[in-house]
This record gives structure tokens, sequence and C-alpha cells, in this order.
């Protein structure tokens, strides 16, 4: 359109603010009412009907898609004319770079993103990963709110005097945590007399140590900060938080001139997420004229986690003297009809207080077009909900809505998967925005596999044996027998893959077909050895070459083939970029690599984009954007609003402003004060969290769903507050036909039948029947009615008309099955390599392990392969192992005073396995168990008893810390198992100690186990079941779960079915993330 044209159908309030050049202007934007429009036909009025310099004009909004948007459109309006359109931090790059010498910084300096800040903390200051990640945040943060280092130190002085108010010598703070700690942890012990009498000072205990924590907390991310800077400084870099910041110390210091001198008019796009710098850099580039246009809507400030600062329009209003005539509201939306207006106005009015409707704006439809009612549908579960979501999509495609033009919103990637699952099983092309599954993609495994195999060879650890298995089993290369024969030699001989493959090949006792695949393998990993000495972007390439990746997706021109191509291509980029930013060592770049994965900054895999397709995305991706049709998922408690999740930058509220009115209140405790902390954090958060739910039910243009099941996972969930927020009154308990609110149509759905979610079309139902008539030929037909239903399901499914006897021909040395055939039979034994289900012996462990997910039973209790965890032998439960083999000693010698634990400690220190322990983390928790135990050693009958017991059909096996005959009986003991970290969850506190009791009586029948205690070493108190009747009993807790043992039977049950059907893995992403053994499963 011309200028004419969008002048003449703009709304009145629209001219008004296109028409306001001269002075401040707050334009009040809400959702669909075409502010990009109203922003561009402004600045071209500006051009062409006032005669303004184009060159005069800047104007800044957040990401460079806006960016480049905003540019393209005012140019087509200018007829090529520039304008001055950028992210506030590229132009706040040229500011810098244009005075670079003023600036402190060379003008060739490159920016850091937040991850290579990340990184940067990580593989050059040794931080670990999660603090690198929480410094990292903390600082971007800190720095946006504009807080300096300064600032910290000042605050953490203050810390110190409190400190120092408790205990004035510094030197000492960290032992009396130390001694504090055990003091709580063995509090219990003390008689009622001295409790009373030591209850002051054991809130002192306790103030202190909150205290100390959290002066430490910050007193470690100060010090990382600064060190950060020098770094940062020494490799010429800025992180995005240095953009901003030097560009206003430029500015302060050295004036405005220049910039104001160019440009004359200012106009901000999005000011709702500006963060303080940003504001300020605003006001100083305004001038003395302040022609300056923002465009904010107070609903849609979703970026507070980025540090948007929440008071800004109000700040704009008083900083620039707005007065109500420069002040215009765009209520007329573009997009969204008034009854999907009306009950996203109901919601969001829940975040304006009396005083501050004038920032409220009701918006309508430009046409007045009603529209249908807002649905509200409660499925039985996730599940269904799922399915309801597929079956209304497939009602919307019948109706001619474009799968394109329909979207499903959800609060966290994991909340869509299933809807993702449940829409490609039917069929359905989707559009995936920003999921990040790069890593886990088979060919980018595979590429890496071989990098961790060839750095392997020059630094071995235990993360090779995991590559040179996937390695293996790329494609199936090596089958089942001979990965159960490697497997066991590694379990019983504690050697390496790698080791085993070179140095003990002979000794394997692999089948001829598994002998050929190793030998071919090793021969292709010594050709790439040579190339180590190449950059890690070369060496990549010659893995593609050598491995046959390179050539393996070329031959189909499928788009799943194009889409593994394209990921190998990402992965040489990514190679090239890191070694500009990072360097060119291979070790450095795996590093770098298990980081991302670590931190969940997995980058997206590469994804051929169907015009066709449903859109799937969080509510953050979705701003900016409209469907049609729009469902909003997983609208229940604890799901949406989500309160839980992330860490909070380590930021002092004290710091900031948001918190300086309630800090100015007077307590009368510290708890009070807390609890008022703690309750304005939630109400920010749910403001925020309700702003987001305004964006979901904004982008709908006709038809909006808000969703959620009655139950997710076990758990019966409560409806969204935001549900009740648009008059939503506990409908799941009433008669539907009851319910009669104005916009809103209230459906319960409580059809079952989400199994019935496939494609069902004639072709693919015909597929789906030949595929089992093939799986029943196997064993029930003969080889020519097998043969014919194979042969007729691959033509069904690839639909080419195949010459599948020529290329049977043309293969039979490849196809013939007489050796391998041969070869297994001639073994004793059908499947030698697999242990009979009569040999095998489970655990709590085992069962437990399957329980998560049965496919990590396989690796880690039938095959035994390592994972990244087993690296870290430096860690949490090598501190365990130490703690326990320690008590196990005591308690065995019954020591008798504190010394001669300490010299079982200090012995144990100069044995090679234990030498790397840091004794220093050990010391509490041994310190409170000397404590707790001191006089109940002597007591003590046994110590480390392993036991074998039937359960129902299936041997089970226990390992007992302790068992200690209780004072005063013959034949009554406490069974004690030593726990150093968390307590575990009661499904396996009950399945552990009721099996411990089992066993021991099983082994001892004259005995009668009287207690069950977890010596919960890093907890307050152990946790005690006492038998009363028929159950253990706890004054804390539930008693423990008699129907333990009977769940473990049929676990065992369904062990011994998957042995023989096979071992699936769990469909939920969220427990694979945080599996070691996640390698293995791609």
């Amino acid at each position: 359109m011309t200028l004419n044209e969008l002048l003449t159908t703009s709304t009145k309030r629209q001219l008004d603010a296109i028409q306001h050049t001269r002075g401040p202007l707050l334009i009040l934007a809400g959702a669909g009412t075409g502010k990009t429009t109203t922003i561009t036909t402004k600045i071209a009025y500006m051009v062409k009907e006032q005669g303004i310099d184009p060159g005069q004009i800047l104007a800044l909004t957040f990401s460079r898609e806006a960016a480049g948007h905003m540019k393209a459109k005012v140019e087509q309006l200018l007829g090529g004319l520039e304008v001055h359109v950028s992210t506030f931090h590229s132009f706040c790059a040229e500011v810098i770079r244009e005075n670079a010498d003023k600036c402190g910084v060379s003008p060739e300096f490159s920016i850091l993103e937040d991850v290579d800040t990340s990184i940067m903390l990580h593989m050059k200051l040794g931080i670990n990963i999660r603090d690198a990640t929480l410094y990292t945040s903390s600082i971007s943060k800190a720095k946006d709110l504009n807080i300096t280092i300064e600032n910290m130190e000042d605050f953490l002085q203050g810390r110190k005097q409190l400190l120092r108010e408790m205990e004035p010598d510094e030197g000492k703070w960290e032992q009396l945590y130390h001694d504090n700690t055990t003091r709580l942890n063995t509090f219990h012990l003390l008689d009622d007399a001295k409790k009373k009498a030591l209850k002051e000072e054991k809130k002192g205990w306790i103030h202190f140590n909150e205290e100390y924590t959290e002066y430490a907390r910050y007193r470690d991310m100060v010090q990382t900060w600064k060190r950060y800077e020098t770094a940062k400084k020494k490799r010429n870099a800025l992180d995005y938080g240095d953009l901003n910041k030097k560009a206003l110390e430029f500015l302060h210091t050295y004036g405005t001139h220049g910039a104001t001198d160019r440009y004359k008019y200012i106009i901000i796009d999005e000011f709702q997420d500006t963060n303080y710098v940003q504001f300020e850099l605003i006001r100083l580039l305004a001038g003395k004229e302040k022609n300056v246009t923002v465009v904010a809507d107070p609903n849609q400030t979703i970026y507070a986690f980025r540090g948007a600062y929440t008071n800004n329009i109000q700040e704009f209003i008083r900083n620039f003297d707005v007065g109500s005539d420069d002040i215009v509201s765009l209520d007329v939306s573009f997009r969204s009809t008034n009854k999907i207006l009306r009950v996203s106005h109901d919601l969001i009015r829940h975040n304006y207080g009396p005083d501050q409707t004038d920032l409220l704006i009701q918006l309508h439809n430009n046409d007045e077009v009603e529209g249908g009612d807002v649905h509200i549908v409660e499925t039985a579960d996730e599940n269904e909900e799922a399915r309801y979501i597929v079956e209304q999509i497939e009602t919307c495609l019948e109706h001619g809505v474009d799968r394109s033009d329909i979207a499903v919103l959800y609060r966290t990637h994991t909340q869509g998967r299933r809807i993702r699952q449940a829409l490609e099983r039917r069929g359905h092309a989707v559009r995936v925005k920003d999921d990040t599954d790069f890593l886990k993609r088979p060919e980018t495994k595979t590429a890496l596999a071989y990098l961790y195999v060839l750095d392997n060879l020059v630094n071995p650890r235990a993360r090779g044996t995991e590559s040179w298995w996937r390695l293996f089993h790329y494609n199936h290369a090596l089958d089942t027998g001979d990965s159960i024969i490697i497997g066991e030699y590694l379990k019983k001989h504690r050697v390496s893959f790698q080791d085993a493959i070179y140095n003990h090949f002979s000794e394997l006792g692999l089948s001829p077909s598994g002998q050929q695949v190793v030998k071919q393998m090793k021969r292709r990993i010594d050709g790439l050895k040579d190339k180590l000495v190449l950059d890690v972007s070369d060496i990549l390439i010659e893995i593609l070459d050598a491995s046959g990746l390179s050539r393996q997706f070329t031959f189909d021109d499928t788009r799943e083939n194009r889409e593994a191509m394209l990921n190998l291509r990402n992965l040489h980029e990514m190679a090239l970029k890191f070694e500009t930013s990072h360097g060119r060592e291979l070790g450095d770049f795996i590093a770098y690599l298990e980081i991302l994965d670590e931190m969940g900054k997995n980058p997206p895999a590469a994804r051929i984009m169907e015009e066709d397709a449903v859109n799937l995305m969080t509510i953050h991706s979705s701003k900016g954007l409209e469907f049609n049709t729009v469902f909003v998922t997983n609208m229940a408690k604890d799901r949406f609003p989500l309160f839980r999740g992330g860490v909070e930058p380590l930021i002092p509220i004290e710091l900031i402003d948001l918190y300086r009115d309630l800090l100015k209140q007077d307590f009368s405790s510290r708890s009070k004060r807390l609890s008022a902390i703690r309750e304005l954090k939630r109400e920010i958060k749910l403001e925020e969290e309700r702003r987001l739910c305004y964006v979901a039910m904004t982008r709908a243009r006709e038809h909006l769903y808000l969703t959620l099941g009655i139950r997710y996972g076990a758990r019966e969930r409560h409806p969204s507050e935001f549900l009740v927020d648009i008059r939503y009154d506990n409908w799941r308990a009433v008669d539907k036909d009851e319910v009669d609110v104005p916009d809103i149509t209230y459906l319960r759905d409580s059809e079952v039948s989400s199994r019935e979610v496939i494609r069902d079309s004639e072709l693919e139902c015909i597929k789906t029947h030949r595929k089992k008539l093939v799986i029943e030929s196997l064993d029930l037909g003969s080889f020519e009615e097998n043969l014919g239903h194979l042969l007729a399901y691959h033509a069904l499914r690839d639909g080419n008309g195949e010459d599948y006897l020529d290329i049977i021909n043309s293969k039979w040395d490849e196809l013939d099955p007489a050796g391998h055939a041969k070869e297994i039979l001639d073994r004793d034994g059908s499947n030698e390599g697999i242990p009979p289900p009569s040999d095998i012996t489970f655990s709590v462990s085992a069962v437990n392990t399957y329980s998560e997910c049965p496919k990590k039973y396989e690796l880690q209790h039938i095959l035994g392969m390592p994972t990244r965890d087993m690296e870290k032998s430096d860690g949490a439960m090598n501190i365990g192992s130490f703690v326990h083999k320690v008590l196990e000693k005591a308690v065995r010698q019954k020591v008798s005073t504190r010394k001669q634990l300490d010299e079982i400690t200090l012995t144990l220190t100069k044995e090679d396995k234990w030498k790397w322990v840091d004794t220093a983390k050990a010391k509490p928790l041994l310190d409170v168990f000397w404590q707790r135990n001191k006089y109940s050693i002597q007591n003590n009958m046994m110590v480390e008893r392993r036991f074998t017991v039937l359960l129902g059909d299936h041997q089970f096996k226990g390992f007992i810390d302790r068992v200690d005959l209780i004072p005063g009986s013959d034949n009554e003991v406490e069974i004690i198992d030593y726990k150093t970290g968390n307590e575990p969850g009661p499904v396996e506190r009950s399945r552990q100690l009721l099996l411990y009791a089992h066993g021991f009586e099983h082994m001892y029948p004259e005995y009668r186990v009287q207690k069950l205690t977890l010596e919960l070493l890093a907890k307050e108190k152990p946790r005690v079941y006492e038998l009363d009747g028929e159950e253990y009993i706890s004054s804390r807790v539930k008693p423990l779960d008699n129907g333990a043992l009977s769940d473990m039977i049929d676990a065992a049950d369904n062990i011994l079915h998957d042995y023989r059907c096979g071992f699936d893995r769990i469909d939920d992403d969220s427990v694979c993330k945080r599996c070691g053994y996640n390698l293995y499963c791609g």
C-alpha cells in the first residue's frame, strides 16, 4: 500500500499517533492493533509529509527479525530512502566501534553470547557447569539492571558486618558453619533439658549458617565475575550487557552531541521490554527536544527473566513529562474477535490495581466481529488432551483451515512433545519452533562418537567406551550376542572397551562375523588417527568420508536424508565457529559440546519446513505471530502458571528497585520478612505468567481453545488459576449443561481413546494389516508366505514398484543367511550370550532402574555400559563411597574414640583408590555420624552383610550396611543404612528397607527386625521406622508400603518378559535428558 492509502485506512487513534511528531509520545498498542503499520507509516509521514531528513530518524527494536521487517517496510514506503532501523545491541556496538579508543576497547572486539560466557567460565576459569550457567545469567541480568561489581561488593560488606557481629574472626567462619551443621544434625540426640537450655543458641546456629550460606554464594559469584572481566578483556571481547553499558558510559562521559546532532527523532518499538540501561540510553539520546515515540503494550512484558524493566512505562511518563495529550491508546484489533478479546481482557485485568486502570485498555474488533465462543476443554489426562487436540485440528482442516494457520502453544518444550507425537502418528506435518535436539540426532551422535574415540586414543577416559559402543552398533553392525560377550568381559575384567578390542581381542570369543566387524572398525579408526594433527573441522571432514556418513544420506532424496545431511553440515559449521572463538583442540571441542548439552543450549536440528504444517511452539516463541486457530494447552495447576523451574540469578533483592518499598517496612521478625519477600516474588512471577497467558490467547484470530487434562501422570491437577480469572468455577464437579458464562463454552471430554489416534487412511490400514501378517507368518507360516507379505508391505510402503527379484539376485551374497544361521546354531545353546532367566538375580537398584526406564536397565544391569557420570570419580558419589568405607571399618572395630575414627580416615586416604577424595567434604558427614553413633557402635552385631532371598519365583540380593542388637533384647535388631546425600523417595524406601528386613530374617530366623533406620548424615535427623504389628511406622511420614515386595516381584516378571521381547525406551524426554545412558538411545 502507498502512504496515502495507509493514511486513509488508518483509524483515528492511529492517525493521532502518526501525526504526533514533536515531543514525547507514548503509544499503548494492544495485541493485533497494527503497531508496526503505525510505526512505519509514521516514519514515512515524517519524511514525505513533513520533510524530515530520513537520516535524522533512529528506530530501535529488539530482534534482528523485527528490525529487518521494519526496515524493509519503511524503505518500500520511501522508495528506497534509508532510515536507521536497528536493534539496541547493534546500535550500541556501532557507537562503541566508532569511539573505540574512548570506550577503552579495540574496534575489532568480538561479541560473546551467553553460552560463550558460560563456556569461558567453565573452560578457562574452572567453574563447574551448573555454576557457570548461574553466574552467566546473574552477570547478564546485573548489567541490564545497572548493578556493578562495586555495588555487589558494597552489599557483601554489609553481609560481612552481620557475620562479624556473630563471629568477629572472619577466618573462623567456614569452620563455624561446619560445626553448626554438625550441632544441628545431632541436636535430636540431646535430652529434653539440654534441648531447652540450648534453644536460643540453636536459633543462633541457624541464623549464622543462613547468613554465611548467602554471603558465600554472593562472594563466590563476585570473585568469578571479576576474573571473567579480566579474561574477557584479554580476549578483546564484550558481552551483550557490556554493549549497553559501555555505550551509556560513553554518552555520559563525552556527551550526546554527536548522537543528538545526527538523530533528532527516536522511535522505540516493544518499549515494554527495555531494561534499565536501555531506558537510560533513550533518556540521553532524546536530547532537549525529547522527540521520542515509544510503542508499548504493558500486557506483553514477558521478558523480566532477561532483565526487562517492569516500571519503564511509568518512568517514561514521569521522566519525559508526558501529558494526557501525549498518550495514544490503540484499542482497535485487526486480529481477534470480540469474544476472544473480552475473555483475554477478563484475564489480564487481574494484573491491574485500582490506581492503574489508565493503562488497562479494552480492545474491540475493527469490524465488530463477535466470533465463536472461547472453548475450555477438560480431558481425562494428558494423552486424551493430545488426542482431543488432534481431532479438533482435523475438524478445522475439514472446514478449510490450513495447517499453517493452526498453532499449538505450551509453556515448556516438554509439555508439547506428547501432542507432537500424536500429530505425527496421525500423519500430520508439524513445524516445531525452537526445538533443541541437534546433538541427539543419530547422524550427529555417530559423527561425534568418532571424535570421542579419536580423542580417547590420546586422552583415555570412561566416556570413550560409550562412543566405541555407538560405533559398533550404528546400523546394527554388531549383533546382540557379541554385544553381551563384550559387555560381560568388560564387567569381569574391569577394562575399557578400547583396551578390550586392542589388547584382549583374542580372549573375547566373538563370533566370526563379530570379529570381522571389530577388525574393520579398528582399521578405520587407525586410519583416522593420523588426522589428529588437523583442525577439528578438518578432522570432521575426514570422519564423514571414512565412515561413509557423507554418502549414506545421498542415495535417496528424502526429506529425512536431506535433514541428516544438513545436520552434518551444521556440525561442521559449529566446529568452524568453535575454532574462531575457543581454539582448535579436539579435546576442548568435545568439552564444549558436553557443556552445551548439559546447559540445555543444544541448538535446533535441521528441519526442512513444509509449507502446510501445524505450528508447535512455546508461548514465548509465539510472540508477534497470529493464527486462525490456537490451542493453549496444559492449563492446569503447576503446569501454567509455572512457578518452579530455573534458578534465580544471584542478585540481592536489596539492589533491585522492585523490592525497595518492601524492604523499607519494619518486620517484627526475620521469618516474617522472608515470608513477605517470598509472597512478593510469587506475585511478580504470577503477573508475568498471566501476561504470558494473555500473549498466548491473543495469538488467535477466530478460534481459541484452552485445554487441560484432569490428570498429568498419576496426579489429579486442579485447573490453572488463569481459568479461574476468566470465571471458571469448579465446572468439572457440576453438570456441564449448567455452565452458562458469556463468551465461553465449557466441554468435559470424557472419552478415553488416545491409543486409537493412528493414521487411518485406506492405504495405512492395508499397510498395518500387512505388517501384522508379516509378524504372524514368521512363526506360523511358510517361507513363501512370509516373503510374500514382506514384499507386499515394502511395495505399499515405498510405492515405487521396485524390482525386488533383481535386488535379491544382485545382493544375494550379503543376504544369504546360511553362514550366519549355522554360526548361531552351532553354538552351545541358542542364546548362550544372554544369561538364561533362571540365573538372574535382582536387586532394589535394578528394579528402580527398570521402573525408571527398561532400556536403561538393559544398558546398566545387563550390558554394564559406562556413562559420563563414571568419569566423576572425585564427585559426590565418591565421597559417599569413601564415608561408607570409613564407617564400615570404624563400626567393625567398634572404635570408642573420635581419634580412632580419624585415624581410620587418614589411613584410607593413603590408599590409591581414595587419595583424591576431598576429606573436607567428608568431615561434616563423619562429624554427624560420630555424634549420633559414638555410643551405639558397641551394640553392633555385623556390618556389610550380603544376602540373597527368594521373592515369588525370583532371587533378590541386597547389601546391609549395619545390624545392631537393640539394647535390652536378645533377639530384636535394628538395620541401619547410611545415606550421605538426599533421602530416597517413599517407593524406594519401602522397597529397600522391607527387602533388607525380609532378607535378614531369612538368613537369621531367630532374630526379629524391630527397627529400620536410614542414617541420613546430611540431614537434621535419621529416618527411623519401628515395627508396630504388621507395619513399620515412623512418626513423621507414612508407614512403609507392605505392597512394595509384591511390586518388585511384578517388576521382575516384566524384566524376564523383556529379555525375550526386548527392552523399550521410556517415552519421556525429560527423563532421558537427565539420563547418563542417553548416548546409546539415539
